[in-house]
């Protein structure tokens, strides 16, 4: 059977493993609207660009051409400024910062859970630093107005608000109407309207209005908010082996807009993000690769593919990138700016990096 979920800034997930899909799984029903033009590789290479996919064989090793990246933070293991924590224990997974987040202005918040901080960034330079008392936060978003809002659904069971100088607002508790424990969230968002959760990547609940005051009515929504605040998004995996993905959208009253179906061609891994740009802009990254048929099942040609939808859910183009390069434990790994750039945070053997793509 198909299954269905919303992912999103960013999608995300408790952990990537979590997020591998196999055959099985609940199917939610998806709005019956008329697909538009399916998105391939092929056609996501109308406009020319050594950034963009390179060949519609998707089945072959040398099928993508990598896109250019610039890294635009970087910092070593540790506890100083600009540097990040990292845990190994032989009980758990492996740890480094769990979450990248775009905010107004082009600032950039990274969890650093393992510090007990996020550390806030803009243009490349760290410029503050905001302690979350625990070591549990997974993960982080921006109000329009320049609010942080942290995630811990572990231990504290909240979304914890935070002015645009660094000062706590307020702590909104998970669990309630439409989330029965903080275990199942799988991210948190914002828009214009309020303050978002959502639950096992199957609908978003608000549990705030913009000004961070809790909603004792906490409707829900059938998708993530887009950020021009005119759209919910979902993606579902129709078949993960042929690399077939369908992206909805719907008006903010869940009434169907459109249906985008994506051919990637090669088997998928997980779904990493579905997000959204200022420009109202749609962004699906995908992790793909082959997987070998006898154990230990090592994933192998493995690279994430982003694709960006426009208008109506028309195609507008499809970059490749590397795939991220060891095993930590991560929630939102990639986060989308306002202009459309796609920031990718990866935990290396002797520091981490966050690299910035560009559409061509």
């Amino acid at each position: 059977m198909r299954r269905a979920f919303i992912v999103g800034a960013a999608a995300i997930a408790v952990a990537l493993l979590l997020l591998q899909w196999r055959a099985g799984g609940a199917k939610r029903a998806v709005p019956t609207a008329p697909p538009a033009t399916p998105l391939t590789a092929a056609s996501s290479t109308a406009a020319a660009s050594p950034r963009a996919v390179a060949h519609a064989d998707t089945s072959a090793p040398a099928a993508f051409a990598p896109s250019a990246g610039k890294v635009v933070i970087s910092g070593g293991y540790g506890s100083g400024d600009g540097q990040f924590g990292r845990r190994r224990e032989a009980e758990s997974n492996p740890e480094a910062p769990m979450a990248v987040a775009a905010g107004p202005n082009g600032e950039l918040a990274i969890v650093d859970q393992v510090n007990r901080r996020i550390q806030r960034y803009k243009n490349g330079k760290l410029v503050g630093s905001v302690s979350t008392g625990g070591d549990t936060v997974q993960d982080v978003a921006f109000s329009r107005d320049g609010k942080m809002l942290v995630l811990d659904r572990l231990v504290d069971g909240n979304v914890q608000v935070y002015g645009a100088d660094g000062k706590l607002v307020n702590e909104l508790s998970l669990a309630g109407k439409g989330v029965t424990e903080g275990g199942g969230v799988t991210g948190v968002f914002s828009d214009d309207d309020g303050i978002y959760v959502e639950r096992d990547h199957e609908s978003v609940v608000r549990i705030a209005d913009a000004s961070g005051k809790s909603d004792p009515t906490r409707p829900e929504l059938v998708g993530r908010p887009s950020r021009d605040g005119h759209l919910l998004l979902a993606a579902e995996i129709v078949d993960a082996q042929q690399g077939d993905v369908l992206v909805s959208a719907a008006d903010r009253s869940g009434q169907p807009m459109w249906k985008q179906p994506i051919h990637l061609g090669i088997p998928i891994v997980h779904i990493i993000t579905l997000d959204s740009d200022a420009g109202g802009l749609a962004y699906l990254a995908v992790d793909v690769g082959h997987e070998t048929a006898s154990a230990p099942f090592r994933i192998y040609d493995e690279h994430i593919l982003v694709a960006r939808l426009g208008s109506g859910g028309a195609p507008r183009g499809m970059l490749a990138i590397p795939p991220l390069p060891t095993a930590d434990e991560s929630f939102r790994p990639i986060t989308v700016e306002d202009d459309g750039s796609i920031d990718v945070m990866a935990a290396g053997d002797n520091g981490l990096a966050v690299t910035r793509y560009v559409f061509p």
